[in-house]
């Protein structure tokens, strides 16, 4: 089941997109490890978009780190930068 994201919000500052998908991933109930053999990428790359030091820029990565996190691939492209 995918779900829907909203612009998370943190006070009036916007959270990360690395923010975010760490967030996801842990309301998953996934490990870096896990969440990223099932994206197809290392923990390091995955600990990289996470700490926002590497963008994710092809859509064939989101679209799979949004299968992976359960949410909507027009909504995690909408936090990305």
């Amino acid at each position: 089941m995918t779900t829907t994201l909203a612009r998370p919000l943190t006070g009036n500052r916007p959270t990360t997109f690395g923010a975010t998908v760490a967030r996801l991933r842990r309301r998953r109930g996934l490990s870096q490890v896990v969440c990223a053999n099932l994206v197809g990428r290392s923990e390091t790359w995955l600990a990289k978009v996470e700490h926002d030091r590497i963008p994710v820029d092809r859509l064939s990565v989101l679209r799979d780190l949004a299968r992976v996190l359960g949410v909507d691939l027009a909504a995690l492209i909408e936090v990305a930068p």
